[in-house]
C-alpha cells in the first residue's frame, strides 16, 4: 500500500431480515406486518414522514383507490448473511395470484425445454469440464432461446421499474422531510438515475417485444434471425396467406396487429403495441427522457391533505399530448406488457409449469460451513 496499515475495520454486514411491500404509483408503499395487516407510508404527520397503521387489505384497497394510488408489484426482500436479495412480482390485470409472473414462466418455458435436451449429456458425463457444461446449455434450440431471451428481458424490465418506483418512494419522503410539500420543484443528482432507468425500461420492453415476434416468426416457418422483429413479422404478413397460430391469434385478438390502413392485404402494428412503440422510438431513438426542461423536476402534490397523503409527480413532455407523470405511464404499459406475456407464455403450448428440481438436477453441489462467508 505504501505505508504502514495503521487501522483495521470490520465492515459491517446488514442483520438477517426479511419484508413484504406492495409499490404503488406516487410513491406511496405498503408494508406487510408480521401480525397481519399493513403499514403505509410516506404520511405526513406533524410536519414529519412517517409510517401509520395497521390497515387491512380492503381498508388499504379503499385507500388508494380514493386516492388514485395504481398498485404496481409486490417485493419480497431482505438480506441472508450479508447478502441482500429481491423477488419482484408484477400486478398481472385479472389473475388472483402474483407468485408467477411472466418473467417466470418464459423462464419456466426455456428450463422445461432445456432440461429433457441435456438429461443424457448430464446422465452420462460423470465430471464434465465448466467448457463442457456451457457448451450443452448453451446449445439451445430456437424456442428454448428466444424463451430465454423473452424471459431475461422482463426481468430486466421488473428492474427498472423497480428502481423508478424507489426513486419516487425516497423523493416523496424527502420533499416532507424538508418540508417541500406546496408544489415547489425541485431537482438533485438522482435525477440522472430516473432518466436511465426510464431508459432502461422502454429499451427492455420492446426488446422482449421483438423477442417474442422472432418466435412468432420461427413458430410460422420464417427464418427468425432475419424476421428479428416484431415490426419485422407483422411486415411480412399477407391477408392471402395468414398463418395459423395462437400466439399470432393473439395478438389479433388483442388489437396489437390489425389491417394496414393503406395497404390492403398487409398488416401493421396497433393499439396498445403501436402506442408504446412510438413513446419507445421517441425516448429511445429521438431523445433520451430528461432532455426537456419541464422533465427535470419533481414535486409533490396533495391526494388527501387533511389525512397527511400526497404523491410524487415528475413529468414525461410527450409531443402534443397534456403534461403526464412517468410512472403512471410506465405503469399503465408495464401492466399491459405484463398482460401480454403473461397470456402469450400461457397460449404458446409449450410448458410452463415451475421447475422442480431433484438430486438428479445437480451438476455440482457445495455445502457451506458454519460461520463460512457467502458469496
Amino acid at each position: 500500500m505504501g505505508q504502514a496499515v495503521t487501522e483495521v475495520i470490520e465492515l459491517p454486514r446488514q442483520s438477517d431480515g426479511t419484508g413484504f411491500y406492495l409499490h404503488f404509483t406516487g410513491g406511496f408503499l405498503a408494508v406487510n406486518l408480521a401480525e397481519g395487516g399493513w403499514r403505509i407510508e410516506p404520511v405526513f404527520v406533524n410536519d414529519k414522514p412517517c409510517a401509520t397503521g395497521p390497515l387491512t387489505m380492503a381498508h388499504l384497497q379503499l385507500l388508494t383507490t380514493q386516492n388514485k394510488f395504481r398498485p404496481i408489484a409486490f417485493q419480497r426482500l431482505g438480506w441472508m448473511d450479508g447478502v441482500y436479495h429481491s423477488a419482484w412480482a408484477p400486478i398481472v390485470p385479472e389473475k388472483a395470484s402474483h407468485s408467477e409472473g411472466p418473467a417466470e414462466l418464459w423462464s419456466n418455458i426455456a428450463g422445461n425445454i432445456s432440461r429433457p435436451r441435456t438429461k443424457e449429456f448430464f446422465e452420462s458425463a460423470k465430471h464434465p469440464a465448466e467448457e463442457e457444461i456451457a457448451k450443452a446449455l448453451d446449445d439451445q434450440d430456437p424456442v428454448e432461446a428466444l424463451a430465454s431471451y423473452v424471459s431475461l428481458s422482463l426481468r430486466s424490465m421488473d428492474i427498472s421499474v423497480e428502481q423508478i418506483a424507489e426513486h419516487y418512494h425516497e423523493q416523496l419522503v424527502n420533499h416532507m422531510a424538508a418540508g417541500r410539500v406546496d408544489g415547489q420543484r425541485s431537482a438533485n443528482t438522482l435525477s440522472q438515475t430516473l432518466y436511465a432507468h426510464v431508459h432502461s425500461f422502454f429499451l427492455h420492453l420492446g426488446a422482449a417485444r421483438d423477442y417474442l415476434g422472432a418466435l412468432i416468426a420461427h413458430r410460422v416457418g420464417l427464418d427468425h434471425a432475419k424476421i428479428d422483429s416484431m415490426a419485422r413479422l407483422v411486415g411480412q404478413l399477407r391477408q392471402a396467406t395468414l398463418p395459423k397460430d395462437a400466439l399470432l391469434e393473439l395478438l389479433f385478438a388483442g388489437g396489437d396487429i390489425a389491417a394496414h390502413p393503406q395497404k390492403p392485404g398487409s398488416f401493421a402494428i396497433a393499439g396498445w403495441m403501436q402506442e408504446v412503440t412510438s413513446i419507445r422510438n421517441e425516448l429511445v431513438h429521438k431523445r433520451p427522457y430528461g432532455s426537456k426542461f419541464k422533465e427535470r423536476f419533481g414535486w409533490v402534490v396533495p391526494t388527501q391533505k387533511e389525512a397527511g397523503l400526497y404523491r410524487y409527480f415528475r413529468p414525461l413532455n410527450l409531443d402534443g399530448s397534456p403534461e403526464l407523470d412517468v410512472l403512471e405511464v410506465i405503469r399503465h404499459h408495464y401492466t399491459r406488457c405484463n398482460d401480454l406475456m403473461h397470456k402469450a407464455a400461457r397460449a404458446s403450448g409449450n410448458n410452463a409449469a415451475m421447475t422442480h428440481i431433484t438430486d438428479k438436477d445437480l451438476i455440482s453441489l457445495k455445502i457451506r460451513g458454519e460461520g463460512e462467508a457467502s458469496g
